[in-house]
């Protein structure tokens, strides 16, 4: 009888451990949220009153789930083809610039509002996935320049 006490005391201390620990856990992520969103928050304000307009940024290229990621001012935009006619334009910028380098950026900079949901998504089984809201410049009309050479591939087999 004592045995089985002293296990159920432990098991229940280790619960409250768990417990304590996936609480914490679910503030750490939350905490993380609202500063992500804080920061697109300041992003959007500054930027939306310059979409539509031609822009010129500096910034550092990342993969990104649309295109290129373009990180600048605490946030960033993405790179991607609006029409299949960009989608070219688009893989020619992979071919020609890597992730982690630096660019100077000039195209006409965009902006994706998340649409309201209607009631009609979700219902029946029906689920739409739609991409959160976004600046982005068209591939098609972007104009990128390297800021930072690229590093040299074999500086020890050249010819000085």
């Amino acid at each position: 009888m004592a045995r089985a006490s002293a296990t159920l005391l432990k098991t229940r201390s280790i619960i409250r451990h768990l417990t304590a620990a996936l609480i914490l856990s679910a503030c750490v992520v939350a905490a993380a949220a609202q500063s992500d969103s804080a920061a697109f928050a300041k992003f959007k304000s500054e930027m939306l009153p310059q979409v539509g307009q031609k822009v010129t940024v500096v910034g550092t290229l990342h993969d990104g789930k649309q295109g290129f990621w373009l990180a600048f001012n605490n946030w960033g935009a993405y790179i991607y083809a609006v029409k299949e006619s960009g989608v070219e334009k688009e893989n020619d910028l992979y071919a020609h610039f890597r992730k982690g380098q630096t660019v100077r950026v000039t195209g006409t900079l965009r902006h994706f509002a998340e649409p309201a949901a209607s009631k009609e998504d979700g219902q029946h089984g029906r689920y739409v996935q739609i991409p959160p809201e976004h600046f982005f410049f068209d591939a098609a009309e972007v104009e990128v320049v390297p800021l930072v050479p690229p590093a040299r591939k074999n500086p020890k087999n050249e010819v000085q």
